[in-house]
């Protein structure tokens, strides 16, 4: 049995987070797929993650190359404006396999906003890879949201490769999909590169995730910053797996890894484990879970002044994921985010 979204370095057996068995998420093969015309990839960019294990697993990167639908390639010189990338998935069009290259070259900057949503359809399958290289001294920033429904499967993965003086903004969003797996994998190569990366996610009914991030340390005087917020009612069940890895050669590194998950249930299933790797002398690691219900203090001031408990509790909840949300550039996919995420805490829209 294939093992998916599986850590560098084994944790304790028991918490059962070193790998995830192929058969808990019965991910189905894909039989059928209109390949796109231009399946064009960056070459750059390929020979930039050679060596590295990038990816949830390597049958289903296999699956994404095999059958890819939809295909982009941005070499971005200078400064560039937003771009904008719509994935819509529908009863007759169900099945995205698609690849996302991105080339930043020296001193450039530019940003992606990549949005994933469907129609409620049943038997909604995706399975999306976003690389990036980023040059010497370039800046890109890259906001995923994934919007799904509760029959659909989300296979996500995104790795990046910084070099010199490379700064990388990431935020990666998901409210919805019934089966997800989502790797984010953030290697630092370069000296002075830096990474500041935000999460959301909320699970709901029988939605299972599970999320293994990692910043790989290998330039001196690297750093990276990575915090999820997210909450879980009904029957959800949510893995997250965060590792901050330095590794040899990373003098004066420092990475900070954090999951803060709110539990609204007490039938939920949450297991998380914020791992720090090192091998090198000199340098800084911060990791850390919260696993629990919101501040009683906090909810008795807002229950104070005219708000029902549900209300107070909607608001902690919002105020928490509002630096992940507020990424979003686009106003009204931004609003249509925060009010998916009132409808699933209170069970009515705004």
């Amino acid at each position: 049995m294939a093992r998916i979204n599986e850590m560098r370095m084994p944790t304790w057996a028991s918490l059962g987070l070193n790998y995830l068995k192929e058969d808990k998420i019965n991910i189905e093969n894909i039989e059928e797929s209109s390949k796109a015309e231009n399946l064009s990839e960056i070459s750059e960019v390929e020979e930039a993650f050679a060596g590295h294990k990038v990816g949830i697993s390597e049958k289903i990167e296999k699956e994404n190359k095999d059958f890819r639908n939809r295909s982009y390639a941005f070499d971005v010189k200078g400064e560039r404006e937003t771009e904008f990338i719509n994935f819509d998935l529908k009863k007759d069009d169900n099945i995205l396999v698609s690849n996302i290259d991105i080339k930043a070259s020296e001193a450039s900057r530019s940003s992606f906003l990549i949005n994933i949503f469907d129609d409620g359809s049943e038997k909604i399958f995706l399975n999306s890879r976003i690389r990036a290289k980023l040059d010497k001294n370039s800046y890109v920033k890259i906001v995923v949201v994934t919007n799904l429904g509760k029959d659909a499967t989300n296979l996500n993965s995104i790795g990046t490769y910084l070099a010199e003086d490379a700064i990388l903004d990431i935020t990666y969003i998901e409210v919805g999909a019934g089966k997800s797996l989502v790797n984010i994998d953030n290697i630092l190569k370069g000296d002075r590169s830096k990474v500041i990366q935000k999460g959301v996610y909320f699970k709901e009914g029988d939605d299972f995730l599970d999320i293994l991030a990692t910043n790989e340390h290998f330039g001196t005087d690297t750093d990276s910053e990575c915090m999820f917020n997210g909450a879980l009612k009904d029957r959800a069940e949510k893995n997250f797996k965060g590792v901050v890895d330095l590794r040899r050669g990373c003098h004066k590194a420092d990475g900070k890894i954090g999951d803060y998950s709110m539990m609204l249930s007490d039938d939920v299933i949450n297991k998380s484990a914020p791992i720090l790797l090192n091998e090198e002398r000199e340098v800084a690691g911060n990791h850390a879970a919260s696993v629990g219900r919101l501040n009683k203090e906090m909810l008795f001031y807002i229950m104070s002044r005219g708000f029902s408990k549900k209300q107070a509790e909607a608001m902690m909840l919002e105020a928490n994921f509002a630096p992940a949300i507020d990424n979003i550039e686009d106003e009204a996919l931004r609003d249509k985010i925060r009010a998916k995420v009132h409808k699933m805490n209170l069970g009515y829209d705004l």
